[in-house]
This record gives structure tokens, C-alpha cells and sequence, in this order.
């Protein structure tokens, strides 16, 4: 495998401790081509057992989706694009916006040069740069943080940045200068909430910031002992397509095809597709409308395992749709029980398994105030998110 051309980047994957040549990836126009390196062939792993299979041909798409979906994972989210924006004043192409972020802290587990033999920087930023970042974002008059991360795949329009605080990778979510709403305290008390009705959810911390605001922390689930996990998102496992204008031209957004891929790629299926099941009841009885494919997704573990990814992006009484954002039953995205529950087969249960299910996550709920207290929700905030909390379905009726 040959250094590069400008139409081309040379993928790296991490692999037995270090960053590796995987392969090379090639756009021309709208076409985009991806191969794997002969060396990597042998002693590598599939990018994306499903689509990318580890053999020796090329594998082509329309852009970097569909079948090469998994390197559109690691391009910005729209708050990423925000600030490549702030910084650029030319237009990027795909390839450029990925060779942009040489940080070894970005997103997931590849990365991307110009060269076989370029490393990614090692730059972790702390809690002091976190607090200069949080600064740039109320008054953008400030000096711009240097060193960030545009990469990510855990979508989302609303401030984040990556840092490394107590020797642990976290995601930092902000609370957006328009919102008067402390989103970060209502997030760290859902994901608190979730993980009492026996979800798996990424540990996360509210903090204090200088300027009298909060932000959470959520810890990194594409790390583990701060070596990177590679990631396929939700949005590459439902091969969501999109035009040059970014709509979708395919709407596969489902929980469906979500748990049909967790059936072909997981190694613990059943519970994986139950935990799935189980943020669906958890989404419709928290009004969490938000609840998009990349908030979703699978992580390799390092004995090369797949399993869904925990919880890391649940707020209470978010999105503005009456429904949800992702297909769960013949109705489509209708928020309703009796859409959802015509659709358990797909996830391995049967009726009275799933209203077993609705009916734990139900009663957990119930205590939904006291938790939300105790994660630091204030009085008025509980007051104005109680119209959100279903603690009042009739269960016996499902």
C-alpha cells in the first residue's frame, strides 16, 4: 500500500496496541472506494463485519455511506462542522475534514493521513482547557481553544468536546447559551433515572463551571483504559443514506434493522436486543423524542467481540416531534405501546416477556423525582420536566 495522492487517505486502525495502516480510502467526484492493506488482510479485523468484510476487493459507495458508512462515522457531527466553520473560511471536502483531526483523542478507533507513517498527536485536553472551551462558547470574542477535536460519532448539534480528567476519557456536553433549561442536569439525571430501570449507561458526573453554568461528563465508551474501541454507529448498522444536501433519501432510521444487525454482529444477542428493547419503553415513558440512530451503536471489544454500546444520550422531554425519531412497529415512529409491542419478535420476546419488561421499567420510574433530586436537578427543574415523566400509565391495559 502506496503513500497517497490528495484524492486519497491512507486509514489507520487500531490494532495490538498501536495504530496500523488498515487500508486506503479514494473519492473521486461522488464515488468513494475503500481497500484493505495486504498486511492488515492478515493480522487485521473487518472495519465493518457486515458491509466491510475482510477480504481482498474493493468496496465502493456513493459518498462516504452506505457500504463505507463506518469512515462517515468519523466525520463531524453538525456542532463538529460548526466549528471547522469558525476556523475555515474554503469549503472542505470529506477526505480534507477527516485528515483535519490528527488527535489520537478523537472518536472511535481509526485514523486518518497522508501517509503510512504519520501517528496520530497525542493531546488529551484537561479540565483547564475544558474551562477555556466552555469561556470561547459565551463570549466567542475569546481566544479559540486550541488543538480540537472535529471528529465524532456521537452526533448532536449542541456544544461538546473531548477531555481527559482523573486519567478517564469523557465526552463534555455543555448547556447551550439560548437554553434556559439546565440540559446538562436534566441529562445526568435521565441517564441516572435509565440506569435505575437497569439500562446500561455510561457513567456520567455533573460539574460547576466559573461562569455559574453546568456541564456533564460522560464517559467514553470507545475507550477502555484509555485505549481506543473501534465504533459503528447506529446510522452505518441501519445504512442510512443521505443526498448532497443532507437529507435522507432512505428513511431506514429503525429500532427494527437496529436489532436485526445486533442479530448478525453481536456476540451477547439477546441481551443486547433486550437492552434495546428496554430504551425504547424507556424513551417512550421519558418523552425522549431525540433518540436518533447515532445515539446508538456497537463497540468491539479487544477479544473482537461486538456488543451494542451502553446508553450515553438521554434527555428527558427532548426533541420536538411527537414522535419518536426512530421506526419501533408497523405505525412507524408513533410513540405508542401498541406499535412497539408488535414488534417483539424482534427482539426476541414474546408478549408477556415485553409486558414484563414495560411493567419493571414502569415501576423503577416511579421514583423518577427522588432521583432527579439526587443527581442535582433543581425544584423548578423537576417542575417544568414533570409533564415529560409518564408515572401514570395504566399498565394493566398493554
Amino acid at each position: 500500500m502506496s503513500e497517497t495522492n490528495p484524492d486519497s487517505l491512507i486509514v489507520h486502525a487500531w490494532l495490538n496496541e498501536a495504530y496500523v495502516p488498515a487500508g486506503k480510502l479514494r473519492v473521486s467526484g461522488r464515488v468513494a472506494e475503500f481497500w484493505y492493506g495486504e498486511s492488515f488482510l492478515v493480522k487485521g479485523y473487518a472495519l465493518d463485519p457486515i458491509r466491510l468484510p475482510l477480504t481482498r476487493q474493493v468496496f465502493t459507495a456513493e459518498g462516504l455511506q452506505g457500504d463505507l458508512g463506518i469512515f462517515g462515522d468519523a466525520l463531524p457531527d453538525s456542532w463538529g462542522r460548526y466549528l471547522i466553520k469558525h476556523q475555515c473560511d474554503n469549503v472542505l471536502s470529506d477526505l480534507e475534514i477527516l485528515s483535519l483531526d490528527a488527535s489520537s483523542q478523537r472518536m472511535g478507533a481509526l485514523f486518518f493521513s497522508h501517509s503510512l507513517k504519520i501517528a496520530p498527536v497525542n493531546d488529551a485536553h484537561n479540565h483547564q482547557w475544558m474551562v477555556q472551551f466552555s469561556e470561547w462558547l459565551n463570549d466567542h470574542s475569546k481566544t479559540f481553544p486550541e488543538h480540537i477535536e472535529y471528529g465524532s460519532s456521537a452526533g448532536g448539534a449542541k456544544p461538546k468536546c473531548l477531555v481527559q480528567i482523573d486519567n478517564i476519557g469523557w465526552i463534555v456536553k455543555f448547556q447551550p447559551v439560548s437554553e434556559i433549561v439546565n440540559i446538562p442536569a436534566i441529562e445526568h439525571a435521565t441517564l441516572c433515572l435509565a440506569k435505575a430501570c437497569g439500562i446500561p449507561v455510561s457513567e456520567s458526573r455533573l460539574i460547576n463551571l466559573p461562569n455559574g453554568k453546568q456541564a456533564i461528563l460522560i464517559r467514553r465508551f470507545d475507550r477502555q483504559d484509555n485505549k481506543p474501541r473501534h465504533y459503528i454507529s447506529g446510522h452505518t448498522l441501519c445504512n442510512v443514506l443521505v443526498n448532497t444536501r443532507g437529507q435522507v433519501i432512505n428513511d431506514t432510521r429503525s429500532y427494527l434493522i437496529l436489532a436485526d444487525s445486533l442479530a448478525k454482529l453481536s456476540s451477547q444477542m439477546e441481551r443486547d436486543r433486550l437492552d434495546l428493547f428496554r430504551r425504547i419503553v424507556f424513551n417512550l415513558l421519558v418523552n425522549n423524542h431525540d433518540d436518533h440512530v447515532k445515539n446508538h451503536g456497537v463497540i468491539r471489544l479487544d477479544n473482537g467481540n461486538w456488543v451494542l454500546s451502553p446508553a450515553f444520550d438521554l434527555v428527558a422531554g427532548e426533541g420536538g416531534s411527537r414522535d419518536l425519531a426512530m421506526e419501533i412497529g408497523p405505525e412507524g415512529c408513533k410513540a405508542s405501546f401498541s406499535n412497539l409491542l408488535q414488534s417483539i419478535t424482534t427482539f426476541g420476546l414474546d408478549k408477556q416477556q415485553a409486558i414484563d419488561e414495560v411493567i419493571m421499567i414502569f415501576n423503577s420510574i416511579k421514583n423518577w423525582k427522588q432521583i432527579f433530586e439526587a443527581a442535582g436537578v433543581d425544584k423548578k427543574s423537576i417542575n417544568d420536566i414533570s409533564w415529560a415523566i409518564q408515572d401514570d400509565v395504566d399498565v394493566s391495559r398493554l
